[in-house]
Order: C-alpha cells, then structure tokens, then sequence
C-alpha cells in the first residue's frame, strides 16, 4: 500500500511539473481554492482549471487567526535593505504595494490571499548577516522569548551556529508543513535533515537561493570571432566537460597588447575566474564534501584520491593557468568600465543566475551555459547553490503559537510554487535578460539540476574555521601554497572532531 501510495503522490508531481512554467498575466481574476473568483491586480491563485491541469491538493485547516502578526526577519548584507541587484535583487516575502512589476504583484496578490484566507497581517524587516547582526537577534529574541520574530530567512553559511544553538523549531513537528511536497525544494530538505529534525529548508516562496544557483556564461562576440563550437549542442549531446572547458579556453586565451604576455586585463582571456568558480566546478562534478546518509548523519566525502586530484586541477586551472583570469593573481586594474566579460576580454564568466542581472546593459551577446561535467559519463550536469548568497528559511524555537505560523508558511509556499516561481522563471529571468532561445533551455535545465552541498554550510557556519572557509580553499590564491593535499591534512583533524560534534548532536535529537 506504501509503494502505491507513493506512485500516486509521484504521478501528481509529475502531472503538476508540467504546469509550473505556466505564467499567469496581470489583471487576470484571482482563482479561490473553492473555485470562486475575485478582482486581482497580478497572478492567479488556485485551482488552474482554465489551463485543464488540477493543482495538487492542499491540506490545511479552516482557521482564522485573529489579525495575527506574522512578522519575518528576513537577511541582508552590507546595509542594503532596498531591493535591487545586489544582496536582495528580488523581494520574494513581503512588499509594502503594487508597483507594477511581476514579482511585486505576484508577492502582493499571494499575501493579500493568506491575509484574508486567515485573517493575519505579513510584514518583514532586514537585518544584516555581516558582523553576526542576523545571528545575534535570533539569540535574542529566544532569550527574552518575547516571540518577536515568527520567520527567519537566512542565507545557509549562518546556519551551523543557529542549529547548534537550539535556536529553531524541528518543523517535522509541525503537521501543517507538508516537506515532502514540490513546494519545498527536496534536495534542501534532504541536505539540512538532521536524523529526524528539519530546522531549515528552501521552500518555493523564496528565491534568492534560486539567483543563487552557480552557471557560467560565453561572451557570444568572441565565440563567434574565434571559432569557438557549438556549446549548446555540446551541453545537449553531454561532452561539456571541465577537459572541453579547460581546451577552449586555452585556444582562445590571447595576449592583445603587443608583449606575447598574459598580464593584462586588456588581454583576451578564455576565462574570468574568482574563489567562488573553484566550489562551482567541484560541484559540477557532482562531487560533494559531505552528504547526509540514511540515517541523518553527516558523512564526509571529500579526502578521496579522486576529489584531491580533481580539487588541485580546478585551483591550477583558475588560480595559476595562463589562460583563466583571477583577480588575485592578475591584475586587471587597466580593464575596461563593466570588468572583462562585458569589453569581449573574455569568453566564459563564472557566476550566479543572478548575475543575468548585471549583464543586461551588456553590447555584446551573451549566452548562458551550466557547470560543466566532470567527464562524459557522468550522468547529469550539477548546478550548486551557493552558500554565500542563498536563502533558507526556518521558525525560531519561540514561536508560541507554531501551528498557527506553520498553516500560513505552508499556504504562502504552496500559492508561491504556482503563482510566484513561474513568474520569476518566465517573465524576469527568460523573459528579459538571454539574449538567444537556447539560453531559455540551459536555464530550465541549471533549475532542474540545483545541488545543496552539506559539506560548505556544516563544516562551517558564521566561525568559518574550516577547510572550505577563509582559512581553506576559498583564500588560497593569496597565501601562495598551491597544494590541496597539505591544505588537506592541516585541517583533516578539525574537519573530524567538527563533523563529531555535529553527529553527537544529531545523536542527542533523536
């Protein structure tokens, strides 16, 4: 009965997945759950009956709440609290009123309807992560226990001190949060599960951790110029591969002003690389440094033969390679105005799906390519989310009345999956930044292979003492030890006793 059970619950997944890129317009009538319709300034909301695909049911109580407050702290950085292209480029929980963009009429219209579904009021503030500001109200609203703050939103790098420090409710408690659902991304679920604990997840409702998916781009002026292939049709056919990656970007790599040096930032480059683009390519490998076994336990992957290998080519390659340009090791001072991607001085960018963003004054075209594989008979390409600049979201332990708080989280995400994410897919990211259709398809397909490494949020969180912090990888360029192997065994016992600690926890919840 369980495995019948389970093959309808996939069968309604598939059959909603077709509908998920399915984009309301505004100025549509908003679909109630009972099938009623009312005025609506953006997307629909409900049963998608005109489209002939049934949404999948939601199962929450008829409740009212009184004009509750549900009150979100919601994470920022470097002092921003604007929306923009930086740390918030999209305001995914609360907005003050319409304004005309999608996103905005879609996050109004969706809270308008959990507001009178069941009488609360949404508002949300920001607080910045830097300098432990985020983590320190988090303390302190659970030792005055004052129920302050009913959500927070972080970005996963803070999570290992905020779980340690039983700050968060176990929202596996609460019956009205449905986890298993498409509506919470699984890979999240599965990756921040501690035995039978989930503190953090990534519903749908969010979408910085979605711009902050890893990708790469080509610069397609200097593609064409030098006869650089078909890239999407390696992508298609499965040889875009780090060994593809590495040989066309040599081919291209040429010294420009007259010294036969590759020195220069008016140089032309086969890559732009930086400390970030090293986790993109491990990743893409589909190697991880850590995963969660069966059981909930943290085990770590990384210290095979295989991933030290593989870890020194990727810091050879983007730190000391003549034809990658690291702004660490080259100096690019004499750029042009935009950085050397957009002056056609380079012909692969590393970055964040975000970073369509920043690139749509671009003159040039631009195309949009996932992390390449590891080899070709790996199976799948792998998209990482990236610590540094994601979204997780979780209820602090004080919530006093967390059933209450779990059924409007749980119907904010579910009307977000349906009403929201389309929008943000079709109209923001493909309907105004590529360039060309193809970038559509390598955009559906960075979505689909998403990855959440357990390795980079829970080796370290806000201490950053561990091999994949300040002290590791990330800042190696700088230091001049250019081997993964010592790099390694310095940091192996911390890694053990760490990842100890974190499964003696795990061992105490259950």
């Amino acid at each position: 009965m369980k495995r019948i059970a389970a093959l309808l619950l996939a069968l309604l997944m598939i059959a909603s997945s077709l509908t998920l890129f399915s984009c309301a317009t505004p100025q549509e009538d908003e679909k109630k759950d009972d099938g009623t319709s009312e005025g609506n300034q953006g997307t629909t909301a409900g049963d998608d009956e005109e489209e002939g695909e049934p949404r999948l049911p939601l199962d929450l109580p008829e409740a009212t709440y009184n004009g509750k407050e549900i009150h979100f702290l919601s994470w920022s950085a470097n002092g921003q609290r604007e929306v923009g292209n930086g740390w918030i480029p999209w305001e995914e929980v609360d907005v003050p009123d319409y304004d005309g963009d999608p996103i905005n009429g879609a996050v109004y219209d969706r809270n308008g309807a959990v507001e009178e579904r069941f009488d609360v009021v949404i508002t949300s503030e920001y607080v910045d992560v830097d300098g432990a500001v985020l983590t320190t109200a988090i303390r302190n609203n659970h030792t005055s226990g004052d129920d302050t703050y009913q959500i927070i939103t972080t970005r996963s790098y803070e999570m290992k001190s905020i779980v340690l420090e039983n700050l968060m409710y176990n929202m596996f408690e609460l019956e009205n949060l449905h986890t298993d659902m498409p509506w919470w991304n699984q890979d999240s679920v599965a990756s921040f599960t501690f035995g039978s604990a989930l503190f953090f997840a990534a519903p749908e409702m969010l979408l910085r951790d979605k711009g902050a998916t890893a990708t790469m781009y080509y610069n397609d002026k200097v593609a064409t110029d030098y006869g650089v292939p078909d890239l999407y049709a390696m992508v298609e056919d499965g040889t875009w591969t780090f060994e593809e990656f590495v040989s066309i970007s040599e081919s291209v790599a040429t010294s420009l002003d007259g010294d036969d040096v590759m020195n220069s930032g008016n140089d032309l480059w086969g890559a732009n690389t930086s400390d970030d683009s090293v986790y993109f390519l491990f990743a893409g490998s589909g190697m991880k440094f850590a995963h969660m076994n069966e059981d909930g336990y943290i085990e770590y992957d990384f210290g095979s033969e295989e991933s030290i290998l593989f870890m020194q080519d990727i810091f050879d390659l983007t730190i000391y390679s003549d034809h990658c340009a690291h702004d660490k090791v080259v100096d690019l001072s004499d750029a042009p105005t935009g950085g050397i991607f957009k002056s056609d001085n380079a012909l692969f960018n590393f970055g964040l799906v975000k970073s369509i963003l920043d690139l749509r004054d671009m003159e040039s075209d631009f195309g949009v390519l996932p992390i390449p594989k590891y080899d070709e008979y790996q199976e799948n390409y792998y998209s990482l989310v990236y610590i540094h600049h994601d979204c997780v979201l979780g209820m602090p332990a004080v919530v006093q009345e967390a059933e209450a708080v779990s059924v409007v989280l749980e119907y904010m995400s579910y009307l977000s999956y349906y009403d929201i994410y389309p929008i943000f897919y079709d109209t923001v990211i493909l309907g105004k930044s590529p360039r060309d259709e193809k970038s559509k398809d390598m955009l559906e397909l960075i979505f689909q292979t998403r990855m959440f490494d357990p390795g980079q949020y829970w080796d370290h969180g806000a201490d950053m003492t561990g091999i994949h912090g300040d002290q590791g990888y990330l800042r190696m360029a700088g230091t001049g030890n250019n081997n993964v192997a010592s790099v390694y065994a310095r940091f192996e016992k911390a890694i053990e006793f760490s990842f100890n600690q974190i499964n003696e926890y795990i061992e105490k919840l259950s």
